[in-house]
C-alpha cells in the first residue's frame, strides 16, 4: 500500500468519525430541545464536545441550533460558547471584517 493510498483511507476514516459526530449530535441536541432541557451542565458538556467538530459546516449548524435554544436559558454562558468558536475556528481576515481585532 502505498503512502497515498494510507492518506486516502485515513481521510476516508476522518470523514466517517465526522459524520458519527455529527449524527450523535443530532440526536443529544433534538433530545435536548425537544425535552426542554435547561440542564446548564449538560448543555455546556454538549457544546463543548460539538465545538472540536464544528470545522464541519453540518456540525456548524447543529452548534447554532444549540446556542440559539441556549441563550434564553444562560445568556453568559452561551456567549462563552460563541467566542470559544470564534477563537477556535474564524480565521484573522474574518475577525478584522466583523471589527473584532
Amino acid at each position: 500500500m502505498s503512502s497515498d493510498d494510507n492518506f486516502q483511507l485515513m481521510g476516508q476514516q476522518l470523514t466517517a468519525l465526522f459524520r458519527q459526530a455529527i449524527q450523535a449530535a443530532n440526536v443529544e441536541v433534538d433530545d435536548i430541545i425537544q425535552r426542554g432541557e435547561r440542564d446548564s451542565a449538560r448543555i455546556d458538556h454538549q457544546l463543548d464536545h460539538m465545538l472540536g467538530f464544528c470545522c464541519d459546516p453540518d456540525m456548524l449548524l447543529a452548534f447554532k441550533r444549540l446556542c440559539r435554544y441556549y441563550f434564553d436559558i444562560d445568556p453568559v454562558a452561551t456567549a462563552e460558547h460563541i467566542n470559544a468558536y470564534r477563537e477556535m475556528w474564524d480565521t484573522p481576515d474574518e475577525a478584522v471584517s466583523e471589527g473584532r481585532l
